[in-house]
């Protein structure tokens, strides 16, 4: 198979800028040209290298991602979660399961992601699609457009838990 070339920060922008909900920081993204590789997910071990922006506290219960207690759910997470989801989050996850298990096989999409550290990836966008993969055992080939941007808060707001992770007392500072 011929090595495709990586999008360019307008074309991640032109196919992502309306769906993507998370503190991106698009103006420093597209002034910085930030890189953008491809990267293909065919497996459970490669679905339990993303995270979603969903977080879940000591209790079981949802958090906001900048609660001092909030954990981010990676998508091999979530079928063990999937009970603590919001009732909305669950029924739409559900609905796409069985949308896919009715559809072709491989299922494939393309999903945006930000570069974390050890090799692993923030999902911005079809995080409900991607658990949906974890949960229905149909094959897939997910591929990420993942972005390979500074690690800085002011980048990605979500990147507060993994900044405390790497020694900071607070990503604020």
């Amino acid at each position: 198979m011929p090595e495709r070339s990586s999008p360019t920060p307008e074309k991640f922008e032109e196919k992502f800028r309306e769906s993507i909900r998370v503190g991106f920081n698009w103006d420093r993204f597209l002034a910085e040209r930030w890189p953008i590789e491809r990267v293909v997910l065919v497996s459970g071990h490669d679905l339990g290298r993303c995270f979603t922006p969903w977080y879940v506290g000591k209790g079981a219960e949802e958090l906001s991602y900048d609660h001092p207690h909030a954990v981010p759910m990676s998508l091999s997470d979530v079928p063990k979660a999937f009970t603590i989801l919001s009732d909305e989050r669950k029924a739409d996850i559900t609905e796409k399961i069985d949308n896919l298990r009715g559809g072709p096989s491989p299922v494939r999409f393309i999903a945006p992601s930000y570069a974390l550290p050890d090799d692993r990836y923030f999902v911005l966008d079809k995080n409900h699609r991607l658990s949906a993969l974890a949960l229905s055992g149909k094959p897939f080939e997910a591929e990420l457009w993942n972005v390979r941007g500074p690690f800085e808060k002011e980048c990605l707001l979500d990147l507060d838990f993994w900044l405390k992770d790497k020694g900071n007392e607070s990503a604020d500072e």
